[in-house]
């Protein structure tokens, strides 16, 4: 059972979030069988109209979310400096009149939440990926969909999941945590070891949650010492199917991408993993 759980309050557009997977990462394979991450949907933009230039908009609304957009895709470029996760921001216009927040993405994360909460972790890194990789629309429901296929979703399941009054209620109910806890930036966390917590209301790194750890449980709780197997990789590769080699780099405590390409190896050579290349990086794929 694990001693230690870890909320981070999201959205699945995040580029914050997405620059912290390798944190993530080194906190599975660091604390092993001792920490459980969980996810709170806290909607980043409930409507783009709040948040555009308003001189902008007496040009035209197409007019005011096309530089909201272009102003949006700076911000993420900027991001990518936390960890080095690839972002390409080429033609990106995850906003338009016709979709004006980020409630979908939300809502689509609660929906395989509900239908299985094993793979909704997976989900939320496709859904970022699409995004902030792919630079794909996912606030186009249709978009949301491919995701759901290539996650291994039964599509049918899903859709009747995404409109249903159970999965609003449940985002909902995350909506108003984060409320309560005077959450007005994203992200935020919740650590928790036993029946003591901490509430975290900025980004935080790797050393910053071990601190934590170490300080809420008066220094019993440590990371382990992590060697690399390729056993173990295939462990961590079933859970994670695509996956960055910064991310594995931080799992297992690499000095360099080129450490991590040599060590899986034999596994690129064996057809058990592809190489696919992104603007400005590459990530693993099992086959």
């Amino acid at each position: 059972m694990s001693d230690i759980r870890l909320t981070t309050f999201t959205d699945p557009m995040m580029g914050l979030s997405y620059e912290s997977e390798p944190m993530y990462r080194k906190l599975e394979t660091h604390f092993a069988n001792k920490i459980t991450l969980n996810y709170k949907m806290a909607l980043l933009v409930r409507n783009v109209y709040d948040l555009v230039n308003e001189e902008d908009l007496k040009v035209s609304n197409e007019y005011a979310i096309s530089n909201y957009n272009k102003g949006l895709a700076k911000i993420y470029k900027s991001e990518e400096m936390i960890s080095n996760m690839p972002i390409d921001m080429t033609n990106f216009n995850l906003f338009s009149v016709e979709n004006i927040s980020s409630y979908p993405l939300n809502l689509a994360y609660k929906a395989v939440e509900i239908i299985d909460k094993s793979v909704a972790e997976r989900f939320l890194y496709n859904l970022r990926f699409a995004t902030i990789v792919e630079c794909k629309k996912t606030l186009d429901f249709n978009v949301i969909l491919d995701v759901v296929k290539d996650t291994g979703i039964d599509k049918n399941k899903f859709i009747e999941m995404y409109h249903s009054s159970k999965v609003k209620q449940l985002f909902d109910y995350d909506y108003l945590i984060a409320k309560n806890l005077n959450i007005r930036l994203l992200p935020a966390y919740c650590l928790q070891i036993g029946n003591r917590n901490v509430l975290i209301k900025k980004l935080i790194d790797y050393d910053g949650i071990v601190d934590l750890i170490s300080k809420m449980s008066n220094k019993k709780v440590k990371p382990n010492i992590v060697h690399f197997t390729l056993d173990d990789f295939k462990i961590l590769l079933n859970k994670h199917p695509i996956i960055s080699p910064i991310e594995v780099m931080e799992a297992y405590d690499f000095r360099s991408i080129d450490d991590v390409k040599k060590n899986i190896g034999p596994m690129i050579v064996n057809n058990e993993i592809e190489i696919k290349e992104v603007h400005n990086g590459w990530f693993i794929y099992k086959k």
